[in-house]
């Protein structure tokens, strides 16, 4: 059993579910997550090339899309990390928010 260890601020993993609860409750405090939506109604949201937003996928359950437009097309990107598992872990830097918008 995993303990609390002061100096180093370790804690035991959560359980799956309460992760899964965490993950959804940051989410959704991000201006730029819309979330569970489709192709279509993510774009009619983006107005304007650099608009972009992050939905949950209705055809793939539990994966993340990342929705932007650009030169006048939606564009939709399935969020993956480099070790083929879908990303749920966004950060986006003040130089890319300060060239973008988010709806």
């Amino acid at each position: 059993m995993l303990k609390k260890s002061s100096s180093l601020g370790c804690t035991s993993p959560p359980s799956s579910r309460a992760a899964a609860r965490t993950e959804a409750e940051e989410l959704s405090t991000e201006p730029w997550y819309q979330g569970e939506m489709s192709r279509k109604e993510a774009e009619q949201l983006l107005k304007k090339c650099g608009d972009f937003l992050v939905r949950k996928s209705t055809t793939n359950p539990g994966s993340y899309v990342l929705t932007g437009m650009h030169k006048g097309q939606a564009k939709h990107l399935l969020l993956v990390d480099p070790e083929g598992t879908v990303s749920t872990d966004f950060s986006i830097t003040d130089e890319i928010s300060d060239s973008t918008h988010f709806l």
